[in-house]
């Protein structure tokens, strides 16, 4: 079975974080504890680890699933109706963007996501496929990083925080209509977890979207508390690090709190790098068409086993809550 490239850099940062001496942490998980940002101590932020300590979780989610793809797929503008591109802006240095190539009609309202990263490395380009995707159906992202960025170092809160920044001053508007009204915060594995940690206390942030995560350690799971905005789980399966933590997590939610959390047998690696994205990309989009712009097909390709082209017919097990 094919092992990507991810795969062999988190190994790698695990062995040189365990010969690292971890500093005193600032922040110490108790019930009650409630820091008044995200940011925390590590790469993903207060609802993350130090990456040595990664190991001792992978035994319960390292391996490959039946609908991991058999190699990478082609790269295209995406299949929807914008043609997207991967790009960089000097005017946010350290990030790449993800934009329709032209600007589309100044009527469409344009939803924002701030990415990170798996490993929450400096280096967006092994997502191009999956968030060119994305954008192509009138989306803009920022992901932290560059596309020639460094695949060791890990970023932190405050670099999604930065795209937040960014676009709430108005920024992104050469790429179109984007609505700061409209800002979603999504990452891959550790990635994930800071999406969340940026979410912690920042009301600009109205979803998250959780990739093949979740919080790892139960001390910290009394945060999500503190989580007030819908949140989507998609998960790789048993064989995912995020399976059984992720459980956890959807059931600890904020009674009432509209949550997704749907499982496709991919291990922790997802599709991410197959033609637009694979599986998780057509998940991703009819996601974010439903909740952006309240598209009944969309929603039916997520809730609705019966529907044309729905998650539960391309093999994904779906839960879901209060929507």
């Amino acid at each position: 079975m094919m092992m990507y490239a991810y795969s062999l850099l988190l190994l790698g940062l695990i062995a040189s974080a365990l010969s690292i001496a971890l500093p005193q942490p600032s922040f110490v998980p108790s019930p009650g504890n409630f820091p008044a940002t995200g940011d925390g101590d590590y790469g993903g932020g207060i609802f993350s680890i130090p990456l040595s300590e990664v190991g001792n979780y992978a035994p319960y989610g390292d391996g490959n699933g039946t609908e991991l793809p058999k190699g990478p797929g082609e790269k295209t503008c995406g299949s929807g109706p914008y043609p997207a591109q991967m790009l960089t802006d000097s005017s946010l240095p350290g990030h790449t963007i993800f934009a329709p190539k032209v600007p589309p009609d100044c009527k469409l309202s344009m939803p924002f996501i701030a990415w990170g990263n798996g490993a929450c490395r400096l280096n967006a380009t092994q997502y191009e496929n999956f968030l060119v995707e994305i954008a192509s159906y009138g989306y803009v992202i920022a992901a932290d990083g560059t596309p020639n960025g460094s695949t060791t170092e890990q970023t932190k809160v405050q670099d999604m925080r930065d795209s937040l920044d960014w676009v709430m001053a108005g920024k992104a508007s050469k790429y179109g209509n984007v609505d700061s009204k409209k800002i979603t915060t999504a990452g891959h594995s550790c990635g994930g977890l800071e999406a969340m940690s940026t979410a912690y206390h920042d009301d600009r942030v109205k979803r998250i979207m959780m990739f093949n995560i979740a919080i790892f350690q139960d001390d910290r799971r009394y945060l999500l508390q503190e989580i007030k905005v819908p949140v989507a789980y998609f998960i790789g399966g048993k064989t995912d690090m995020g399976y059984n933590t992720s459980a956890k997590d959807y059931a600890l939610l904020n009674a009432g709190l509209p949550r997704l959390r749907a499982n496709l047998d991919t291990g922790h690696l997802g599709t991410y790098p197959a033609t637009n994205g694979g599986k998780f990309g057509k998940a991703a989009v009819a996601y974010l068409e439903w909740q952006w712009r309240r598209n009944a097909t969309a929603k039916a390709i997520i809730l609705d086993p019966q529907s044309p082209g729905s998650l539960v017919k391309d093999n994904w097990i779906v839960e879901s809550a209060n929507w």
